[in-house]
Order: C-alpha cells, then structure tokens, then sequence
C-alpha cells in the first residue's frame, strides 16, 4: 500500500508522525537555519498541504508541532521507507490519547 492510501484511510487532519527534527537558528532575526551539529530530536509532526498535496503522491510537508523545529519536505517514498526503517512513526491522532 502507498503512503498516500494509508494517509487518506486515516485522514490527512488525522495523521500524526514522531520525526526527527533539528532546532531552528536564527541570525539578527532575518536569517533562519538548522545546522547539522545540533542533536535531532523526535518529535511530534502533522502533515501541512500549503505547498504539497498528498493526492498527487508526489512530496510530503511534516510540520513540527513544537515551536521553534519548522518543517520537512520529503518525498513521499523516502518517507515511507523512514518509516519502515523505524526512524520515522506514523499514529493515528486518537491513538495517542
């Protein structure tokens, strides 16, 4: 099954992932970065279609949930295989309650 069938079984509004992010840097306020030095962290993240629909099983967005940690773009087959590898979880949002 593709991850955009499993996304569209459960609801995009639905979806909940533990990714790792690293914290956003920011110089003089204008400039924002991530640098590899900083730990990633697991996170909790939700799917953000501003920019990629999941319908066109293109590119994914994961939005952080925690302040300050931004957003991932990934291909939807990367994701999938984060997520068989077991560094990247997909919940269901009520499963986490």
């Amino acid at each position: 099954m593709e991850l955009k069938d499993k996304i569209k079984e459960v609801g995009v509004e639905n979806c909940l992932f533990i990714f790792p992010f690293r914290p956003i840097r920011t110089v003089m306020g204008l400039i924002a970065y991530t640098s590899s030095n900083d730990e990633e962290a697991d996170l909790p993240a939700v799917i953000n279609e501003e920019r990629y629909k999941i319908e066109d099983g293109y590119k994914i967005t994961l939005q952080c949930t925690v302040p300050g940690f931004g957003k991932k773009h990934l291909y939807q087959t990367d994701l999938k295989a984060l997520i068989e590898r077991g560094i990247a979880t997909m919940y269901r949002k009520e499963e986490t309650k």
